[in-house]
């Protein structure tokens, strides 16, 4: 780390700053050493956000002083401390001193200033960590505490308390900072060496770990400003039932089907891969059949029941989701489920798939129903921009976009917008390339929903407030006239 000190920063400033620098950064030190061109700077202390227990300082004379003038001067700032000099150097070892008697040590910075061979003010200091206090940190104790608080996700990042989400909130938890070092052993308890030494060469790093009892960990790592950090997503050991995600009942529907292409969308945290776990799993415990599921990492593990699932892990038991749905077409697969389709060779291999006759399952990070239309026929060439539009229009059973809201009592509830495939009116406007008629088709479909819609059922069932409920919506105009009866610009009394 490196810091730079301004033309009237004392040598306490800069021991200030960098100690602040270190601490927000990468964790609470025991031992430090900050270094420039003719000093170097020694701290150590138990708890240096408060007091510094030993701070030893080496500077280079200046040209033509000698050991009496320098030890002279230091007689004369009237402060104990202990002093040596060797090979044109002196060095003081300052006595211990809380951060509130820094004032104190200012005739230390004049002396320093007088008798050093060159000034240090306006200068780039490197500091170095050899050593964070120890805080005994316990990553499955912490998991465990989060389970208790019903958190979704678990923040770790070196300088920072351990932050935890709550019903799409983030809290910190009373803990002590975590440092460099923490992570450091947290990442190999969680990952072991390989995952370390990837997150050191990459700077990024995604894998999965199990918490006996507890659930299963969707770890990401990465790096900030120079240091590990860590966002853990707490996925149970055992999917949701269906009937506990409180969705439309069409979307269980899916569960009947055997072939096509079904999507379910939105924005990190959602809940689509929960979504996704449970509908998996209620055709795991009522179809026998075999389920081919992609991903990366694993997030929700399957035990076979009526069918039997091979779950595989992009990196480590295929190269890339394309090559695993090309792969799965030749292993008598009935479903096959895709983490994610994030690049035009994983959305031609789903849709070959779904024309072949299979059912095929998987997500896009897309708002809304027709975004997600027009986001996959977005990825291909203006040339195949049609023939893709006709094999979308002829394969896709279903799209579910889901938004997470807060219930009344606590807790979260999902808000939907269905579009079913399948449908003469929806497969003529996604060929004809009308993508802003599949709205109003939802509107009027009795199946199928919008996220005004939803918003408004939920708020009349009291598992939302109002101000939650509009969050869902385009805007608070559309969620009124909903609640209110009014025809949309369709001509359909909305309900």
């Amino acid at each position: 780390m490196l810091i730079g000190s301004q033309s009237k920063s004392t040598i306490i400033d800069i021991l200030f700053t960098g100690l602040k620098s270190v601490l927000r950064e990468m964790g609470q030190p025991v031992k430090l050493v900050l270094t420039t061109d003719g000093c170097t700077i020694l701290v150590r202390g138990e708890d240096l956000s408060k007091k510094l227990d030993k701070v030893r300082i080496r500077f280079d004379i200046k040209e033509g002083a000698t050991e009496q003038q320098v030890t002279a001067a230091i007689e004369a700032t009237k402060i104990p401390m202990r002093t040596t000099f060797e090979d044109g150097k002196c060095e003081i070892t300052l006595p211990p001193f809380e951060w509130r008697q820094a004032q104190q040590l200012l005739p230390v910075d004049t002396l320093i200033e007088e008798q050093a061979v060159h000034s240090f003010r306006s200068k780039t200091w490197k500091i170095e960590v050899n050593e964070y206090f120890d805080t005994g940190f316990n990553i499955n104790s912490v998991i465990e505490k989060m389970k208790e608080q019903g958190a979704s996700d678990l923040h770790l990042r070196a300088g920072n308390r351990p932050f935890i989400r709550i019903d799409n909130d983030l809290e910190p938890m009373d803990l002590p900072l975590i440092s460099s070092q923490d992570m450091r052993q947290i990442i190999l308890d969680l990952g072991g060496q390989m995952e370390l030494d990837l997150l050191e060469t990459e700077k990024e790093s995604s894998f999965q770990y199990h918490a006996a009892g507890i659930g299963y960990l969707r770890c990401s790592g990465y790096i900030k400003t120079g240091a590990m950090a860590l966002a853990i997503r707490l996925i149970p050991e055992e999917p949701i039932p269906l009937e506990k995600l409180n969705l439309p009942g069409v979307v269980s529907r899916v569960t009947k089907l055997h072939r096509g292409l079904f999507l379910v969308c939105g924005i990190t945290g959602s809940g689509k891969s929960t979504t996704l776990a449970a509908l998996v799993d209620e055709i795991n415990k009522t179809r026998k059949t075999h389920i081919i599921t992609t991903e990366d990492p694993i997030e929700f593990v399957y035990s076979d029941k009526l069918s039997i699932i091979s779950q595989r892990m992009v990196g480590r038991d295929t190269y890339s989701f394309a090559n695993a749905l090309r792969g799965a077409l030749r292993e008598d697969p009935d479903l096959i489920l895709v983490g994610e389709m994030r690049d035009v060779d994983t959305i031609r291999a789903g849709l070959s798939a779904a024309e072949t006759g299979h059912l095929v399952f998987s997500t896009l990070h897309t708002t809304t129903a027709v975004d997600t239309v027009n986001r996959m026929i977005s990825y291909f060439p203006q040339s195949e921009r049609d023939l893709i539009r006709q094999e979308i229009a002829y394969t896709l059973t279903a799209v579910v976009c889901q938004r997470l809201l807060k219930k009344v009592g606590g807790g979260r509830v999902p808000c939907t917008e269905v579009l079913l495939g399948g449908v003469p009116i929806v497969r003529d406007a996604i060929i004809d390339g009308d993508l802003d008629k599949l709205e109003g088709i939802m509107e009027n479909d009795s199946d199928m929903l919008t996220f005004d819609q939803h918003a408004v059922q939920l708020f009349r069932a009291g598992t939302v407030t109002r101000e939650e409920a509009v969050t869902a919506c385009r805007d608070a105009e559309a969620f009124d006239r909903v609640l209110s009866g009014i025809k949309s610009a369709s001509g359909r009394l909305l309900k």
